[in-house]
């Protein structure tokens, strides 16, 4: 079981190596750029969000709405999106209900402890 401040680092994690992954993969500037972060990233990264929603304590299944801002932050951080971050974070806010969504169902999965 992940207690709530695991499954939130854990779900950090996930946000910066998406976009460093992607990044270094691809050779793009933002991973959002790049075909594979679409095709492969975002649903690994699912993944991952279902297995913290399986694993996690109580509502830390809540944490995986922080994987796509910690992207975008880790984006940023790197110098990308520019004067365009207000619709990057807009975005990303948008981007994260799917992995919510995912981690909530494996989590009903699972059943109550």
């Amino acid at each position: 079981m992940l207690p709530p401040r695991t499954a939130l680092l854990v779900s950090v994690a996930i946000g910066v190596a998406l976009e460093v992954g992607v990044t270094l993969a691809s050779g793009r500037r933002e991973a959002w750029d790049a075909g594979v972060y679409w095709s492969m990233g975002l649903p690994l990264a699912a993944l991952a969000a279902a297995a913290i929603g399986y694993l996690a304590r109580g509502r830390a299944w809540l944490s995986t709405a922080v994987i796509v801002p910690a992207q975008v932050a880790t984006m940023m951080f790197r110098g990308g999106a520019g004067s365009l971050w207000p619709l990057a974070l807009a975005l990303s806010f948008v981007l994260s209900l799917p992995f919510v969504g995912v981690a909530f169902a494996a989590r009903r999965l699972r059943g109550r402890p």
